[in-house]
């Protein structure tokens, strides 16, 4: 009976020791889960456009825009706004909708109100219309101006070509104030996680052609100066004869007499 005691007392030891070690991969295996369903599942990283000096990626849901990013996302959007390749009678609305998710609904609306204006006073038909960055005049950093809730206010000087049948209409140089603000509401239609909203509140400005000219060709180096010409030095005086020594005055009266 001892011998069979033991038996049954050491499976019992058994079975605590199993149920306990179950139970302990059972909680580690609902932390487990609590923890995937709890983690990102999204990592936004920002790459600035020029990488030759390096850069600070920071990894999260929500993380700092870099200016250059915020600029040439207000750019590019802005650009394609203002792309009517054929005809702005259909290109503008199509690339209002083509663009709506990078777009606040107040900036979609104030397009869509242009959009009539122009159409009414026949500034679309058979009108092409594209923008282009200035050479020489393009990001750098007092370009960008933070808010510091979520907003940018871009300026991006830019020449704004139009044609109508192929014919020039419009050949101008414009700096917009664009503003860019935080618009994270679907990153499947728009990844950037921001959108433009038009000028909030600020008016684009013609910007006088003549103060971008810079010279067409370098200015030539000025030439060194020659030295100074160097001076002969002075010749000495010629030397003069001695004079002859001259009697006293008594010889001379003296001899007078004779």
């Amino acid at each position: 009976m001892s011998g069979l005691t033991a038996a049954l007392a050491n499976r019992d030891a058994t079975i605590r020791r199993q149920a306990w070690f179950i139970a302990a991969l059972m909680v580690l295996l609902l932390i487990a889960l609590v923890s995937w369903r709890t983690t990102a599942t999204d990592i936004i990283a920002h790459v600035p456009p020029d990488l030759s000096r390096g850069a600070t990626l920071q990894l999260g849901r929500v993380t700092e825009v870099p200016h250059p990013n915020v600029y040439g996302f207000g750019f590019y959007i802005w650009q394609q706004v203002n792309r009517w390749a054929k005809d702005g009678s259909k290109d503008y609305g199509a690339q209002i909708f083509a663009l709506q998710h990078y777009l606040t609904p107040s900036c979609r609306e104030q397009l869509l109100q242009d959009l009539q204006i122009k159409a009414g006073d026949a500034e679309l038909i058979q009108r092409t219309r594209a923008l282009m960055e200035i050479p020489g005049y393009g990001y750098s950093a007092n370009r960008v101006s933070n808010h510091g809730n979520g907003g940018w206010t871009v300026l991006i000087d830019a020449q704004l070509i139009e044609t109508s049948r192929a014919m020039p209409v419009k050949d101008a140089f414009v700096r917009y104030p664009l503003h860019v603000v935080r618009y994270d509401v679907d990153r499947e239609k728009n990844p950037w996680g921001l959108a433009l909203n038009c000028f909030g509140g600020r008016h684009p400005e013609r910007i006088d052609p003549h103060a971008l000219e810079v010279p067409a060709e370098p200015l030539p180096h000025p030439a060194a100066s020659l030295p100074p010409t160097l001076k002969a030095p002075d010749l000495p005086p010629a030397p003069q004869a001695p004079a002859l020594p001259q009697k006293p005055a008594a010889a001379r009266a003296g001899e007078s007499k004779e």
